[in-house]
């Protein structure tokens, strides 16, 4: 038998609920992209350069071959854009969550 908080995320409608909020976070913070790069490019521009910098710096702080290792990892396989994409969702998400938080209280 299920407890009763066991039973408030087991059913059909939590599921639903989590994944319309994470549906509508991700198509909310690609339309903020979208409107980024129409309207203010230079801001996507700053962000991959300091994203060059930052994976430059870990590269360097590694010992030669790690570094070196690292450094194509995060620039090649991960991919400056897709970096920024996930922490502008991680961005969105943290705002409605912190203001889902304020509106339960």
């Amino acid at each position: 038998m299920l407890l009763p908080d066991e039973r408030r995320y087991a059913g059909l409608k939590h599921h639903a609920k989590v994944q319309s909020f994470r549906l509508v976070t991700v198509l909310f913070a690609w339309g903020l992209l979208a409107l980024t790069f129409l309207y203010s490019p230079e801001r996507i521009r700053t962000g991959m350069r300091a994203g060059t910098r930052a994976i430059e710096a870990v590269g360097d702080a590694l010992p030669g071959y790690w570094g070196a290792q690292a450094e194509i990892i995060l620039r090649e396989l991960g991919g400056f854009l897709w970096i920024q994409i996930t922490v502008v969702i991680l961005a969105v998400r943290t705002v409605f969550w912190l203001i889902g938080v304020a509106l339960r209280r």
